[in-house]
């Protein structure tokens, strides 16, 4: 069988439901946001870039328990 016949077909939009994935319907998020933004660095804030592969917890050696515990 193949994986496409499988598959189930996205459900069609209807008038009833609004579309929350457009571009039209994110808009008054992204204004909000970015009023947000606005305000924060007009009173003082700061916004720091962070490198792309930041990790705030840096991986860690492997601890080898192997044998250590009581019999």
């Amino acid at each position: 069988m193949k994986l496409s016949s499988m598959a189930k077909a996205a459900p069609k939009s209807t008038d009833k439901t609004p579309d929350v994935h457009s571009v039209e319907a994110r808009e008054p998020a992204r204004s909000e946001i970015a009023s947000d933004v606005e305000k924060f660095l007009d009173g003082g804030g700061e916004i720091e870039e962070v490198p792309r592969n930041f990790r705030a917890d840096p991986p860690r050696r492997h601890e080898n328990n192997y044998g250590r515990g009581s019999i």
